[in-house]
């Protein structure tokens, strides 16, 4: 047996509801290494162990309740990016447009408000870029020759 405080180990009488487990503290444990070997808060640990009365001295033999691990909370919903309306300002003028899977060029047809057109050569049907995909606008000073 290990030596702990006061000659016994301190064991909860029961742990609260929702705990994974019981730990016992092995010479070199703290409060903060356990809460991190076992993936909860050191607030949640301490929290659910009211028989430790100090967190900063736990002694070998000591035996903890562990509280189940709280999963981290969801990624933000991704609300449509709209498109700047800065755009509106090349309208029938040739831009090239950098997304992440490349560039596509064409004369500006169309800004709506989460999506530009482009269209390709005069008959060319119109590209449509969501603006959520686009990374970068550029008006070259001298587009393309009209044939």
């Amino acid at each position: 047996m290990f030596p702990s405080h006061q000659g016994f180990p301190r064991v909860p009488s029961h742990c609260p509801p929702g705990f994974s487990g019981r730990y016992t503290v092995v010479p070199g444990d703290t409060m903060f290494f356990v809460a991190q070997r076992f993936g909860v808060s050191l607030d949640a640990l301490i929290a659910a162990n009211p028989h430790i009365t100090n967190p900063s001295l736990i002694f070998p033999g000591d035996v903890l309740c562990v509280p189940a691990p709280v999963p981290p909370p969801p990624p933000p919903k991704k609300e449509p990016c709209p498109c700047p309306a800065t755009l509106r300002d090349f309208v029938n003028r040739f831009v090239e447009v950098t997304t992440s899977c490349g560039t596509v060029s064409g004369k500006l047809v169309f800004v709506g408000d989460s999506s530009i057109a482009l269209q390709q050569g005069k008959s060319g049907n119109p590209i449509v870029v969501s603006c959520s995909e686009i990374c970068f606008v550029r008006v070259p000073r001298y587009g393309p020759r009209e044939e």
